[in-house]
């Protein structure tokens, strides 16, 4: 089967109906994200998805990951880049899906305990099906919270702007006080109140706790505006915070790619001279870019 043989959304549907199936399998708790599950609760409209979103019980997200990889999925070539928020998610591909399946051991928005926030989702679960098959997916109004979150982790956004604005109107027209209970409550366990500070706002759902620290604000601030050049902020952060004799290695890091460790899907096929130059030249200039933005916006 070859990844031209169907459809995007046809794949991701799929994807979703075999992560479930090999999470079954294990006995894994995994929940499925975003996506068909959105849409299915008309959080937003359908779509198709150019990944799966799934969520695994962090104890055994090693585990989960090794049975995927046992079936052929690997994740991409690249190096450990440094980051403004913590790594939640490996994403893995796999030569005949046209989709990637990107499994999350937590997520963003979330400061409580990783466990402690799926345990919030997973509580109030419900059973969809999605290619025709039995996927357990946060209840509504925990798919609600998943998709505020992933809106406020880019402002600027025009897509996730339009998403925010549809899960605000759901929470005030179309959620049942019930529904709108259970959205506070898993905020409040997932230490995500902050984060949703204005969904509790627009659709009225009670007073704001502050529920992430001063260091956790100013990041997930610092990320959400700023999203298009994450990465180059977080390298000149680890730049300007690393011990004076380290500074030069780290600058080294952040400006040169060997070949050996270019983003690609294939690790066997190593990109030629002509194309490791260009890309570390579009680099280069988004890089400058994204740090003279950075500067300006800090005045």
């Amino acid at each position: 089967m070859g990844s031209g043989t169907f459809e995007l959304d046809a794949a991701t549907q799929l994807a979703h109906a075999m992560a479930a199936a090999i999470a079954r399998g294990l006995g894994v708790r995994a929940l499925s994200l975003k996506g068909p599950i959105a849409s299915h609760y008309s959080l937003r409209p359908p779509r198709a998805s150019a990944d799966a979103d799934i969520l695994i019980e962090p104890e055994r997200f090693a585990e989960y990951c090794s049975a995927l990889e046992s079936r052929g999925w690997h994740t991409r070539v690249g190096r450990e880049t440094p980051a403004l928020m913590p790594q939640h998610s490996m994403t893995y591909i796999h030569p005949e899906w046209p989709c990637d399946i990107d499994v999350h051991w937590m997520f963003p928005g979330f400061f409580a305990d990783a466990a402690e926030a799926f345990d919030a989702l997973w509580s109030s679960r419900e059973q969809v099906s999605v290619a025709h098959c039995p996927v357990q997916a946060p209840s509504k109004a925990g798919s609600a919270v998943i998709m505020a979150l992933h809106a406020e982790r880019d402002r600027r956004s025009p897509k996730h702007v339009e998403e925010r604005d549809l899960v605000s109107t759901a929470l005030r027209e179309r959620f049942t006080a019930a529904e709108r209970d259970e959205f506070v409550t898993i905020a409040y366990a997932g230490r995500a109140a902050w984060t949703l500070r204005d969904y509790f706002l627009t659709a009225d759902l009670g007073a704001v706790v502050v529920d992430a620290d001063a260091e956790q604000q100013r990041r997930w601030a610092l990320f959400s505006n700023r999203v298009d050049d994450a990465s180059s902020v977080a390298w000149w952060q680890r730049v300007r915070t690393a011990p004076w004799p380290q500074r030069p290695r780290w600058m080294l890091r952040a400006i040169w790619v060997s070949r050996q460790d270019m983003p690609r899907n294939d690790p066997d096929v190593l990109p030629s001279r002509r194309e490791m130059w260009s890309y570390q030249v579009h680099r280069w200039r988004r890089g400058s870019e994204a740090t003279m933005r950075y500067f300006l916006n800090r005045r």
